[in-house]
Order: structure tokens, then sequence, then C-alpha cells
């Protein structure tokens, strides 16, 4: 027996689920995400490129904290040819423009180089590691965090 565990630990059960009934009390709502309140669907622009559809960026949005956090995808096709970062900049300045957001975060496996890249490019900052947070290929990689403010956006015009 794990000495660790407290004798009310041996007591408790538990059901799997994908909800739960329990409401958490207005006084308690400022210590969880947004996402727990405001289920927000996410935005999507889907890009073109001579009538052919290369590409998407989605945006998961935090509406209270002005926070959205970005996915995007480009075609195998159309990879390499600067088609992912122009799409990336057209997104975030329309985030930041039309959609009013404060701030852009991305995720991006650090096996990734080229969106490591176009982060890098664009102006994101890295601010953390999830270490080894991802498996892929029999190993474990790291999710680097990377943010931009839409100040350090504008002051790169």
């Amino acid at each position: 027996m794990d000495e660790c565990i407290g004798d009310f630990q041996k007591t408790l059960d538990f059901t799997v689920a994908h909800s739960t009934s329990i409401d958490i009390s207005t006084a308690d709502l400022i210590f969880f995400s947004e996402r727990r309140i405001i289920k927000a669907e996410p935005i999507y622009l889907t890009f073109e490129h001579a009538g052919e559809e290369i590409g998407f960026v989605e945006f998961d949005l935090r509406v209270f904290n002005r926070n959205a956090y970005l996915t995007y995808y480009i075609v195998e096709s159309f990879r390499g040819k600067g088609f992912g970062r122009a799409m990336l900049k057209k997104s975030i300045e329309y985030a930041f423009d039309e959609m009013n957001m404060h701030r852009l975060t991305a995720e991006v496996y650090e096996y990734n180089e080229k969106s490591v890249a176009i982060l890098d490019s664009l102006g994101f900052s890295e601010e953390g590691r999830l270490k080894e947070a991802k498996f892929h290929n029999a190993r474990f990689w790291d999710i680097i965090v990377y943010g931009i403010l839409h100040d350090e956006w504008c002051d790169r015009k």
C-alpha cells in the first residue's frame, strides 16, 4: 500500500465522462480559463490562390481576454513558396485590426522548424516550453509557446 496516500483517498470513487454536473461558483470563476465559462466557436480564415484552396488559419478565441490561439495549415503542394508566411501575416493583421485582439498565441512542436522560422520572422517571441509534451517518431519533443501583443505587431510596421 502506498504510504503517501492519505486515508481519505482510499475511499474516493470517480466516474469517467465528457462533462460534469458540478457548477463552478461565481466567486470561483476567476480561477478558471474563460473557455470553462464561454464556448466561443473558432474562426477560420481559408486562403485561396488562383481559385485553389491552399490552407487555413484557425483562431481559437478567448473573448474576454482578447486573445486567440493560432493554428495554421498549408496544403503540401504550396509549402516552401512563401504562402504560409503570407497567410499568417494577413491573419495577424485581421486579428488585430478587425477582431480587436490584444494578443495572439501559437504552440509549435520543436521539430517543426519551418513554423518556428515563420513565427520568428513575424515578430513572435518564445514565451515558454512544455517539456517533452509531444510524442512523435518514438521520442518526446517540446511544445514551444509563442506570443505576440498588438503593440509589438504595430511597432514592427
